[in-house]
C-alpha cells in the first residue's frame, strides 16, 4: 500500500538529538507518511529510543544495519525500500517545522516539480540561538521571479554550483529519483554535495518555497564538519565524482568554466578550516589536482580571474612559503571572494560573487 511521502532518517549515534528529530517527524500536520529509520549500527541508544516511538506508530518502518555504511548507502536504502510518492530526508540531529510536509507536498503536487527547494534556520547546538538570516539558507541564488514558477539548472546556469549542496532542504519525487538513478555515492564522507548536484541537473522541472521549515543543528561536538580532520580529504574524491557525473550526462564541455571555479573556490575554503596538523597534505592535494584540471591556455579567458589567482598560488608557491606569508592575509581578507587585487575584495558585491565573465 503506497503513502503520499516518506522520510527517510539515516542515523547514528544521535541519541542526544534524535527526541526532537522524531517529534517533529510525527507530529506533522500531513499524516499520510512513512518514516524509514535506517540505523547504521548505532553503538549509543539511537535504537532504543526509535523504537520507543515506533511502538504505537505503525508509520515506522525499521532497519538496522549489521555495520556502519555511512549516510549514503543508507539513505539509497531508504529509497529503494519506500513506498511514497515523494522523498523527504531529513538528518537525526535536526528538526523542522510541523507543518513543513503539508506545505512542501502541495507545493511540489501543484508546480508538478521533480524537486521543490526551501529555505531553513540554522541552530547554534553550543548556544541555543536560532540564525534566521543565514545567507546559505535562504536560497538567494535563485531570482525571486522563479517563485511562482518552474524553471530547471539552465535558468540558474550562472550560480547552479552555489546553490545549497544539502540533501534535506529538499523534497523528491521519488519516481524521478529512481528513473534518473539519481544516488548518493557510497563508502565517503560529505556525499550529499554529488547527490544534490546530481539531482540538480538531471530535474526537468524544479520550484522554490521560501518558507523557514526546517532547523539545521550547526556546532554539534561530534558532527563530521567539525572534524577538520583526515575525513577533508574526502573532498577530493567528492569533486570528482561530481565532474564523472556531468560527464555520462554530457554537460562537462558546457559547464567546466563554473565547475572548475566552484571546485578552486570551495577547496580553498575547507583548506582553510582544516586543522594545522592536517593543512600541508590538505594544501598538496590541491596542487596536484588543479595542476590536473585539464584547463588550457585558452580557457583561463573564461574562467574567473579569483579562481586563476588562487590556482596560482597553490600551484606554484610550496607550503612552508604559503602558510606563514599568506594565509593568514587571505584568510582575513576573504580572498577568494575577491578578484585581481586585494582591495576589490572592499567593494564587491553578491552580483560579482555569483555572475561570471560574458
Amino acid at each position: 500500500m503506497s503513502v503520499k511521502v516518506s522520510i527517510i532518517l539515516a542515523v547514528y549515534n544521535v541519541e542526544k538529538y534524535i527526541r526532537q528529530t522524531l517529534n517533529s517527524v510525527v507530529n506533522q500536520t500531513f499524516k499520510d507518511i512513512e518514516i524509514i529509520v535506517v540505523d547504521n549500527k548505532s553503538t549509543d541508544k539511537t535504537l532504543e529510543i526509535v523504537n520507543e516511538f515506533a511502538k504505537n506508530d505503525k508509520r515506522f518502518v525499521i532497519y538496522k544495519n549489521t555495520e556502519n555504511l555511512k549516510q549514503g548507502i543508507a539513505r539509497n536504502f531508504g529509497v529503494q525500500m519506500a513506498r511514497g510518492e515523494y522523498i523527504f530526508f531529513i538528518d537525526g540531529d535536526d528538526y523542522m517545522e510541523l507543518n513543513a510536509i503539508e506545505k512542501l507536498y502541495e507545493k511540489i503536487t501543484q508546480t508538478n516539480s521533480d524537486i521543490v527547494l526551501f529555505t531553513w534556520n540554522q541552530f547554534d547546538d553550543l548556544t541555543g540561538k536560532i540564525d534566521k538570516n543565514h545567507v546559505y539558507a535562504k536560497l538567494k541564488q535563485i531570482p525571486e521571479e522563479f517563485d511562482n514558477k518552474t524553471f530547471n539548472w539552465r535558468d540558474i546556469k550562472y550560480s547552479v554550483f552555489w546553490q545549497t549542496s544539502v540533501p534535506w532542504d529538499k523534497m523528491y519525487k521519488r519516481d524521478f529519483l529512481i528513473k534518473k538513478d539519481v544516488k548518493f555515492p557510497g563508502g565517503i564522507y560529505f556525499e550529499d554535495n554529488v547527490f544534490v548536484y546530481d539531482a540538480l541537473f538531471k530535474a526537468e522541472k524544479m520550484s522554490v518555497l521560501r518558507e523557514d521549515l526546517m532547523f539545521y543543528r550547526c556546532n554539534r561536538k561530534n558532527a563530521v564538519t567539525n572534524s577538520r580532520n583526515h575525513l577533508f580529504f574526502d573532498y577530493f574524491k567528492i569533486f570528482n565524482l561530481i565532474g564523472e557525473n556531468l560527464k555520462k550526462i554530457n554537460l562537462f564541455d558546457e559547464m567546466k568554466y563554473f565547475y572548475w571555479d566552484y571546485k578552486v573556490i570551495t577547496l580553498y575554503w575547507w583548506f582553510m578550516k582544516v586543522r594545522l596538523p592536517y593543512k600541508k597534505k590538505f594544501f598538496n592535494m590541491m596542487k596536484e589536482d588543479f595542476k590536473n584540471l585539464g584547463m588550457k591556455d585558452e580557457d583561463k579567458e573564461f574562467v574567473r580571474n579569483r579562481t586563476l589567482f588562487l590556482m596560482d598560488r597553490f600551484i606554484n608557491l610550496p607550503f612552508f612559503v604559503y602558510y606563514p606569508l599568506f594565509f593568514f592575509f587571505d584568510k582575513i581578507f576573504r580572498i577568494e571572494k575577491g578578484v585581481n587585487n586585494y582591495a576589490l575584495i572592499f567593494f564587491s558585491t553578491y552580483e560579482k560573487w555569483y555572475n561570471y565573465k560574458k
